[in-house]
């Protein structure tokens, strides 16, 4: 009969034991994990407002230093956003896309990529829930879009920079897709990418994008995925050849600005 002490035992390994007692949770992880329950059930609403710290830490019946912790622990999430002021207080945040984002800006921080692949990741995705959007739109959705482009036509006509309008439009159409993990990573990217290169944005690139915008918008309320998703392309193709006229060095230093980086 093997000796129990053996590995192949099953019991101990080195001498030591194979399990150990499990630990109870800490306070602060209980705390999180109620509320990240509630947000992922849907009972927290994005821009829900929390308690305060004071009244969480009544409901809870643990220590304020403790909902401070899980408050924090959730913010590092993306979970929760967390105010200062008069209009302050701790929100169930709108985007998750935090701690993505902090993973993008410190590859490109760190010079393990750069604009150029942000770039490529577009060009994979965007198209693609283009089609999608053109397939899985709902009219009211289209309407909004149809909003957006107007909004981004009254400034064209005030000789203003529809640029914002713009960069909505390619965040709902990522929505529009209905894969919450592909509009995630899209989303991420988009933001990132356009606001490292808002100094170089032009306002004739600007309404160059519009112009496909309206484009791409016609060809989702025909319902054509293939022609949203051609239009699409040829709509990112302008931020890359803006790439393409740049400098390495100049790619380089955009790519670790973390003082462009969003917030």
């Amino acid at each position: 009969m093997a000796d129990d002490n053996e590995t192949g035992s099953g019991r101990e390994i080195a001498g030591d034991p194979l399990f150990k007692p499990l630990g109870r949770k800490k306070a602060y992880e209980e705390v999180a994990e109620e509320i990240r329950r509630l947000i992922h059930g849907q009972k927290l609403q994005p821009l829900f407002r929390l308690p305060t710290e004071r009244d969480l830490s009544d409901q809870f019946g643990v220590s304020r230093m403790v909902v401070r912790e899980a408050i924090r622990s959730l913010e590092r999430a993306g979970l929760l956003l967390v105010k200062k002021g008069p209009r302050g207080g701790i929100f169930v945040a709108q985007d998750y896309n935090r701690p993505l984002n902090d993973t993008i800006s410190n590859l490109l921080a760190g010079g393990n990529a750069g604009l150029t692949d942000l770039f490529e990741i577009r060009a994979l995705i965007e198209p693609y829930a283009a089609a999608r959007a053109a397939l899985l739109g709902s009219e009211e959705e289209y309407a909004e879009l149809a909003a957006l482009v107007s909004q981004a036509e009254l400034d064209r006509h005030k000789g203003q920079s529809p640029r914002a309008f713009n960069i909505e439009f390619h965040r709902r159409i990522l929505r529009m897709s209905k894969n919450p993990v592909l509009s995630a990573l899209g989303e991420a990217v988009l933001v990132i990418m356009l606001d490292r290169i808002r100094n170089l944005a032009s306002l004739n690139t600007s309404f160059t994008a519009l112009d496909w915008h309206k484009k791409i918008l016609d060809a989702l309320r025909q319902r054509q995925p293939e022609q949203a998703k051609l239009l699409m392309e040829k709509d990112i193709q302008g931020t890359g050849d803006m790439l393409a006229r740049l400098s390495p060095e100049t790619l380089l230093q955009l790519a670790a600005d973390d003082s462009s980086a969003p917030s």
